[in-house]
Formats: structure tokens, C-alpha cells, sequence
């Protein structure tokens, strides 16, 4: 049984390593290349202007900091990186799913895999799986290793101005604390996307040309019809039918803002970086169980599950679009 997922799952990999492997390696290399060019623009327009060297003033300055507030410094870089590709991989998720069930109906590639001897239940699952943990987990990985690019090319700025690296990059910032933001912000938007996996699976098994118009519009239609009933009844200000998903997909997109963190205490703000111990990424991993505060993750793995088995049925008797 764990051998027919694994070899599932790498299927998935392997027919969608483009989207899973390239997408945040491009993201990196982007990111690296506009630091480049970042420093490079402002020692060019130092030497222009014959100005005072504002890329030495900053780093400078960046030196004078003391310890805690050097290691809030790098933890707003990390916080940010991740932020970004968290924000990214959401949309590569939703367009795999969307597409999941779809695809195999398009191109007819289900009847193949039906005449295998893996169960329906198998074929669906991997792919949520593969949702929740394989490419999370390749973010994560690509992620960290930005950082530790990022790191080396602040550290030859660094000896280029005569300042010590290991004093100002590598004491302050840490891989370890990078990697533990990372996968606590995947933790808490794979609780938060549940719901919205469920509904995109389900979405991909049912549509015969669309599923994208299906996921988008119907939710939408069913919105806005109990907003016209609220209007007609004279209740003006019920806006739930809005309000519950566009709280998991916010949630899910931004999981460093998300209910359940501040639910525990955390803000995500200018103030953010005021804890008493000086790391922010200590207190969101230490909050990360307060994703389980109140019923929203309950009821939506809950939908979630309605979903998946509604693709599951729908799979068995649907073999074309």
C-alpha cells in the first residue's frame, strides 16, 4: 500500500516537476539577481553623483546594531522570503488540483491508469498528498537555500567593506530558526487550504470543460444569491457567505497573518518584532498549535473530506470530459 502511494506520488512529481522544481528556483534566482543588481545601482549612483557611499552608510549602520536587534534584522528577511514563497505556493497548488482529475480525462491517459491495478481511493489521494507535503516540502528546501545564497553574498559585501561576516550574517542568522519559520508558515496554510484542496479536487472530477470557471464562479454565484436573499429579506449587513471562505483562502495565502496565529497572540505588524526574547520566528513556530483554537480547521477538514470523496465516486464512473 505505501509502495503503490510513493510510486503515485513520484508520478505526480515527475509529470509536474516544471511547476514544482522551477517555479521556486526562478523565484530565487530573480531574488539574487535583483540583489545584485540592487548594490551594484547603488554603488554606480554613488560614484555619479559624487555623494557620500549610501551602500557603505547602510552597512555601516547595519553594523552598529547590537546583537538582538541584528537577529530581528535577518528574521524580517527570512520572514519575508517565506512569505513569498508560501504566497507562491499557493497558486501552484491551486492550479495542480485544478487540473488533478481534469487532465487524466482530457488527454484519456485515465483508461491507462484504470487498467492498472490501483484503486481509485489511491490515485485521488496521492494527489492530495502530494499537495500537503511534497511540494511544501520542495519550497522549503529551495527556500533555504536562497537564504544561504543570500548569505554568502552578504558576506563578501561585507569583506569587501572590511567588516567581519561572521559577526553581522552568520551568528545572527540561522538556517535552523529559517527552517522552522518555514515549515510552521507550511503547517498552518496546509490546515487553512484543506478545505480549498477538497474543493478543487472535487471541482476537477466534475467539470467536463472548465474546472477553473467550475471552482471560481460557483462559489461566487452561491455568494452573491444568499447576498440577494439578505437584500430582499432587509438583512443588509449579512456578508457570512463572503466572510467564511475568504477567510481560508487569506488564511491559506498568508499564513504568518492568519487567524490562528493571532488567535495566540501574535501580530504581524510593525510591532512584530518586539518579543522579550528578540525572535519573532521563536513565538510564531511556539504558537503554531493555536492553529487548533475554535472549530474553522475541524469544519473545513471536515469539507475537505466530503469533497474528496465526492472526486473519489465521481472518478469511477467518469472517464471522458
Amino acid at each position: 500500500m505505501i509502495n503503490t502511494y510513493l510510486a503515485l506520488i513520484k508520478r505526480e512529481y515527475w509529470e509536474h516537476r516544471g511547476a514544482f522544481i522551477k517555479t521556486p528556483i526562478i523565484i530565487g534566482i530573480v531574488m539574487i539577481v535583483l540583489t545584485i543588481i540592487g548594490y551594484i545601482t547603488g554603488l554606480v549612483l554613488t560614484n555619479k553623483s559624487g555623494a557620500n557611499d549610501l551602500v557603505a552608510i547602510g552597512i555601516w549602520e547595519l553594523s552598529q546594531l547590537p546583537p538582538d536587534q541584528l537577529v530581528m534584522f535577518w528574521e524580517v528577511q527570512a520572514l519575508s522570503i517565506s512569505s513569498l514563497y508560501l504566497t507562491v505556493l499557493f497558486f501552484v497548488l491551486f492550479f495542480f488540483l485544478l487540473g488533478s482529475l481534469f487532465d487524466d480525462r482530457k488527454d484519456q491517459s485515465i483508461l491507462f491508469w484504470k487498467s492498472l491495478p490501483i484503486s481509485d481511493n489511491a490515485t485521488v489521494l496521492s494527489k492530495l498528498l502530494t499537495a500537503m507535503f511534497l511540494v511544501p516540502l520542495i519550497f522549503v528546501a529551495v527556500f533555504l537555500l536562497l537564504s544561504f545564497v543570500l548569505m554568502l553574498l552578504f558576506t563578501i559585501v561585507l569583506l569587501f567593506h572590511g567588516l567581519n561576516p561572521i559577526q553581522l550574517v552568520w551568528s545572527p542568522a540561522s538556517l535552523f530558526s529559517a527552517a522552522k519559520l518555514a515549515l510552521t508558515g507550511v503547517f498552518v496554510q496546509m490546515l487553512w487550504a484543506l478545505p480549498i484542496y477538497g474543493w478543487l479536487i472535487f471541482s476537477s472530477s466534475i467539470s467536463k470543460r472548465r474546472p477553473f470557471l467550475f471552482a471560481v464562479f460557483v462559489p461566487a454565484i452561491v455568494a452573491f444569491s444568499w447576498y440577494w436573499v439578505n437584500v430582499l429579506t432587509f438583512q443588509f449587513t449579512n456578508f457570512n457567505m463572503f466572510k467564511l471562505p475568504l477567510r481560508y483562502i487569506s488564511n491559506a495565502m498568508f499564513p504568518y497573518t492568519s487567524d490562528s496565529l493571532r488567535s495566540g497572540g501574535f501580530h504581524f505588524g510593525p510591532n512584530s518584532f518586539g518579543n522579550k526574547d528578540g525572535s519573532v520566528i521563536d513565538t510564531i513556530s511556539l504558537l503554531k498549535s493555536s492553529v487548533f483554537n475554535g472549530m474553522g480547521i475541524i469544519y473545513g477538514a471536515i469539507f475537505a473530506a466530503i469533497m474528496v470523496s465526492l472526486a473519489i465516486w465521481l472518478r469511477r464512473y467518469r472517464n471522458t470530459v
